[in-house]
């Protein structure tokens, strides 16, 4: 939970009733942010599709979604999701807060959640991610949490833009 002014941001599990909002964030997410990566298709979801997704993702040891909550609005989120290209063992993190809420401790928030699932819930042994070394602010949050380099040189990826950047990839044992 992390305070800001006189209100409250709840950091919580997905739930199937939050489909439509999760789906208006990360919109919003992806069109204001070039550091962040919305999966093609999001947009031909449905809120039944979403809700159903939460629903399915929840029931998993190696899935998670969850969502910075300010009243009754979504104003961040972290995902894991499994990743297929090495084993089950591994998941993918994405962390994502509207730009109106950044340097609030929101990223660390939904990140240390993410880690005391991962420690404490899930069946995966190490998660990973990619971050793009000009977002030299979650850079420096991934590494404070532990988080280490894990590619020997950075290598170039296309952000949301069409533009080419320098990224490292990150991992952390649980």
């Amino acid at each position: 939970m992390t305070t800001m002014a006189e209100e409250v941001v709840d950091v919580r599990p997905a739930e199937v009733t939050d489909a439509a909002q999760l789906l208006a964030l990360l919109a919003q997410l992806g069109r204001e942010s070039n550091t962040f990566t919305v999966d093609d298709g999001i947009e031909e979801l449905s809120e039944t599709d979403e809700a159903e997704q939460i629903e399915r993702i929840s029931g998993t040891t190696t899935n998670v979604i969850f969502v910075a909550v300010l009243g009754d609005r979504l104003i961040g989120v972290s995902t894991v999701q499994a990743s297929t290209d090495f084993s089950a063992a591994q998941g993918e993190v994405g962390v994502a807060v509207l730009k109106e809420f950044w340097g609030m401790g929101l990223g660390t928030a939904l990140v240390e959640e993410i880690l005391d699932w991962a420690r404490n819930y899930s069946s995966l042994e190490r998660l990973v991610l990619t971050v793009q070394l000009r977002n030299t602010r979650a850079a420096k949050l991934y590494q404070h949490l532990g988080f280490e380099n894990c590619t020997a040189t950075s290598y170039e990826v296309v952000d949301p833009t069409g533009q080419r950047v320098a990224a490292i990839d990150m991992s952390l044992w649980v």
